[in-house]
C-alpha cells in the first residue's frame, strides 16, 4: 500500500453539509452559542435579508475568505470554501485537527468531473489530510468554551437546535443535522474538546486543470 492510500484509509469523513446550490458560505462557532443566531425572515427577498445571514454578506461582500461574526459570547467566523459543489465533508485528522474540506471526493471522482484523474485527485486529498496544513494561511482564531463546534451552512434555518443537540454528542464525537430544506445535512456539531483554535486555509490546485482547487479550512487546536 502507498503513501497516498495510507492516508486515505486512515481518514474517513465524520459528517458532511451540504447547501442548496453550488455556493456553499459556513458559518463556524460555539455551539453553546447556537440560540444566539438570529435568522433571515423565511420570505425575505435580497434587499430584505436581516440577521447573522446579513451580516455574514456584507463582510464576505469586503473581499475577505474569511469574516468575524459575532454569535454570542464566543463570535465566529464565515467563510465560502469554494462555489462549484455546494457540498464539503469533514476530517479528523490524527493530531486532532478539523478540516472541512470541498469539494468532496465523490464530486471530484464523478466522470462528469474529474473521473479519469482519480490517482490524482486521491494524491490531492491525501495532501490536504496529512501535510496541507502546514502550508495554510492562518484567517483567525476562535474560542471554544464548550468545546462543541457548530459549522452551519449560512441560509439553515434551525440554527438554534445545535445548543441543545451539542449536549448529545459523545467525547470525540460528530453529529449532522438539518432543518427539513434539502438533503437534511445543513449542520455539523464536532466535539473538538474546550480551546483556542486557529483557523488556517488551504487550497490545492489541480494539476489538470488550472480552474479547479481543492480547499479546506483547518481547525487546529492552540498549545
Amino acid at each position: 500500500m502507498n503513501a497516498t492510500n495510507r492516508v486515505l484509509m486512515s481518514h474517513q469523513p465524520i459528517g458532511s453539509i451540504a447547501s442548496l446550490n453550488a455556493s456553499l458560505t459556513i458559518v463556524v462557532f460555539d455551539a453553546r452559542t447556537a440560540t444566539d443566531w438570529v435568522p433571515t425572515k423565511p420570505a425575505a427577498t435580497k434587499a430584505q435579508f436581516t440577521g447573522h445571514p446579513a451580516e455574514v454578506m456584507r463582510g464576505l461582500s469586503k473581499g475577505e475568505e474569511v469574516c468575524a461574526v459575532d454569535v454570542g459570547a464566543s463570535g465566529g467566523f464565515a467563510f465560502e470554501l469554494e462555489g462549484t459543489s455546494g457540498r464539503l465533508e469533514a476530517y479528523r485528522l490524527a493530531d486532532g485537527t478539523l478540516a472541512l474540506v470541498a469539494p468532496p471526493r465523490a464530486w471530484w471522482i464523478d466522470p462528469a468531473h474529474h473521473g479519469d484523474h482519480i490517482d490524482e485527485v486521491d494524491a490531492l486529498f491525501a495532501e490536504s489530510l496529512s501535510t496541507g496544513v502546514d502550508d495554510a494561511t492562518e484567517a483567525g482564531a476562535l474560542e471554544l468554551s464548550s468545546g462543541k463546534l457548530a459549522a452551519v451552512y449560512l441560509w439553515m434555518k434551525k440554527v438554534g437546535a445545535a445548543r441543545d443537540l451539542a449536549a448529545t454528542v459523545p467525547s470525540g464525537g460528530a453529529l449532522e443535522f438539518g432543518d427539513g430544506y434539502g438533503d437534511g445535512t445543513s449542520g455539523l456539531i464536532v466535539d473538538l474538546g474546550p480551546g483556542s483554535y486557529q483557523l488556517r486555509r488551504g487550497e490545492l490546485a489541480a494539476p489538470w486543470d488550472a480552474d479547479q482547487s481543492l480547499v479546506t479550512m483547518y481547525l487546529v487546536r492552540e498549545n
